[in-house]
């Protein structure tokens, strides 16, 4: 017991000295007018000064978070993300990427590692937003982990090849951190014009002159990039959606389905999807991950997120029939990683039969018994 205690407080300590050590990158760098040097070294001090609370708290959900036990996981993350709110919000990014980089045994010096430090530091920059805000990020995150760690236990013994390796977790938990960076609320409309991946390109703006400062590999910013840029996934876009785009390469790659041309689809950022399937496969994951929250953990759930993105954007309208219009239109009533399909998939039948349920009773709104 006390081996494993010095052990524990000296991966904290290396922490807190890789914490240091990023912190430094940071602040050399000029954050330009995405935040101000000062509000950006109030946000570091607090982070600094949490670090080790938040730490804990990760390590309280330790094994739902990267165990290979994932019963009624649904009704396990629904309970505790009702605690993260009433506790006023869920662990900090910072604390979650030091637990995943010892998890998956990622080197603490790579510049890949640090670049996640950036990442997770500048994601917990306050975003108040109702949906977009830092409480969404933390989900994300969350469900990044929880994907890549089962996929990885799917695969480990009879696909090998298939495994997620060491920098391509490494580029989904730094893309799960700053997939809506900067997030202004709504979606990538602008003056009635549709722009895909406006606000998932600005994010890639905020931390690009990070990333090289710490030396990341300009080909795993492309990746990163490709990843981010998939999460745009705006409902009234239909085959301009990047996650629409990508959802059709997927089905190509894995399920054998050649009914679209996928040439003409791999195009711009989505030309990295030639000839790599694993990539398909990580921008499908981090997008379940970004929906997994209105999805596939409880109904009770998805009448939350619902409502947060609805009001995001000025109305009170959320209602059973726009959830079934995203499960069933949007996503097709069916995660499609085996890991989603596994974390997901049987809550999501549930929902979808809940909204039906509640559109045949009658209700128009969820602000209406």
């Amino acid at each position: 017991m006390g081996q494993k205690s010095a052990t524990a407080r000296a991966m904290l300590q290396d922490h807190m000295a890789l914490f240091d050590a990023v912190g430094a990158v940071i602040e050399s760098v000029n954050p330009g007018i995405f935040v101000d040097t000062d509000a950006l070294e109030a946000v570091m001090g607090d982070l600094r000064g949490s670090f080790q609370k938040d730490y804990a708290r990760v390590a309280e959900f330790y094994d739902l978070l990267f165990g290979k036990d994932i019963t009624d996981y649904g009704d396990r993350v629904t309970a505790l993300f009702t605690d993260w709110e009433r506790e006023g919000g869920g662990p900090r990014l910072p604390a979650m990427i030091a637990h995943a980089i010892d998890f998956f045994g990622l080197d603490p010096s790579s510049p890949e590692a640090k670049a996640a430090w950036i990442s997770s530091i500048l994601s917990e920059i306050p975003n108040g937003l109702k949906y977009h805000g830092n409480e969404h990020y933390r989900k994300v995150m969350f469900h990044a982990i929880r994907l890549a760690a089962t996929h990885n236990h799917l695969f480990e013994k009879d696909h090998s090849d298939e495994v997620l390796t060491r920098p391509q977790l490494a580029a989904m938990l730094i893309a799960a951190c700053i997939h809506d960076l900067g997030h202004e609320g709504g979606d990538n409309l602008r003056d009635g014009v549709y722009t895909p991946g406006y606000m998932e390109q600005k994010a890639l703006d905020i931390v690009r002159p990070y990333f090289e400062a710490v030396g990341l590999d300009r080909d795993m910013m492309g990746d990163i990039e490709t990843l981010v840029f998939c999460t745009d996934i705006t409902f009234f876009a239909g085959d301009n959606s990047p996650c629409v785009r990508m959802r059709k390469v997927y089905r190509h790659y894995f399920w054998q389905d050649d009914s679209v041309d996928v040439s003409m689809i791999m195009m711009g950022k989505l030309r990295r999807f030639e000839d790599n399937p694993q990539l398909v496969r990580m921008a499908m994951l981090l997008h379940e991950a970004d929906i997994g929250t209105s999805a596939g953990v409880s109904y009770e759930q998805t009448v939350k997120e619902t409502v947060n993105i609805v009001e995001e954007r000025g109305f009170k309208t959320a209602g059973p029939a726009i959830v079934l219009a995203f499960l069933s239109e949007q996503l097709g009533e069916t995660m499609s990683t085996e890991a989603g399909k596994q974390i997901f998939g049987a809550v999501m039948e549930k929902v979808i039969a809940q909204a039906k349920a509640d559109i045949e009773r009658g209700r128009k709104t969820y602000y209406e018994d």
